[in-house]
């Protein structure tokens, strides 16, 4: 059974968790749900993290122009320059968290 870690949750944006059994994750924005195993999610957040904004030339930053595959068959995100831009501080926080908690982890099993 899943228990859940939260690791960014805002209710404007969206939120990222991790099951801490089965080391999936699942990432809600807008009104797509993603659930990512392991290395997806790596990579998802990789891709997102290359993703230069200032690359796509819409003129209005609320133009939805820009297509981002993801690691789900047949599924790609169409947002504009501002919804990129929330994705990618979403997923980049929620990394974060995720890798100090695996650091944190590391160190309390070499303590004990």
């Amino acid at each position: 059974m899943c228990q859940y870690q939260t690791l960014f949750y805002d209710d404007k944006v969206g939120y990222v968790i991790r099951c801490l059994h089965c080391d999936n994750f699942q990432v809600g924005y807008g009104n797509v749900l993603i659930n990512l195993y392991t290395p997806d999610f790596c990579d998802f957040v990789q891709w997102i993290k290359d993703c230069r904004i200032e690359d796509y030339g819409a003129t209005d930053p609320g133009i939805k122009s820009i297509i981002i595959p993801t690691p789900c068959d047949g599924l790609k995100l169409f947002l504009s320059q501002r919804e990129l831009k929330e994705l990618h501080d979403m997923l980049d926080t929620a990394d974060s968290e995720w890798r100090s908690q695996e650091m944190l982890q590391l160190f309390s099993k070499r303590s004990a």
